[in-house]
């Protein structure tokens, strides 16, 4: 059932399939935003959870793991979606794209890739304009 923050976005944003989120949850976890806020607070790092990629399924909010290595936060990945929240790229369309294979790289994913950030970040400005869907005018 859509969420009220669901249905915001799919309003604009076409919704990520079910299958996406558990192939996030099966190659690198998507433990709740609880979760991982348990497990900053055990690192004594308080603000961590202000820079954490979410995802929004049904009632419940996930950190897909993608962006944690040895347990913090990769920063070539906060980089990208401070980008994407310029953009105003969803989190959820953010956290499907990281794991999408990127049509004109050798079907090569973003969180594969994240030695190539200018690559990235030309390629989800690119994205952000080809599907960002146009507001209609009253």
């Amino acid at each position: 059932m859509p969420t009220a923050s669901n249905v915001k976005a799919e309003r604009f944003w076409s919704a990520v399939p079910e299958h996406i989120w558990d192939s996030i949850r099966e190659e690198f976890t998507l433990p709740t935003a609880a979760d991982l806020e348990t497990h900053f607070q055990s690192l004594g790092d308080r603000e961590a959870m202000r820079r954490a990629v979410r995802a929004f399924i049904g009632e419940e909010t996930f950190c897909p793991g993608f962006q944690l290595k040895d347990g913090h936060f990769q920063g070539p990945v906060l980089r990208l979606f401070d980008l994407a929240m310029s953009l105003k790229i969803p989190h959820n369309v953010f956290a499907a794209w990281m794991v999408s294979p990127l049509p004109a790289e050798s079907r090569s994913r973003p969180v594969d890739m994240l030695h190539s950030m200018t690559l990235l970040q030309n390629s989800m400005a690119a994205f952000g304009d080809r599907y960002r869907p146009v507001e209609k005018r009253s």
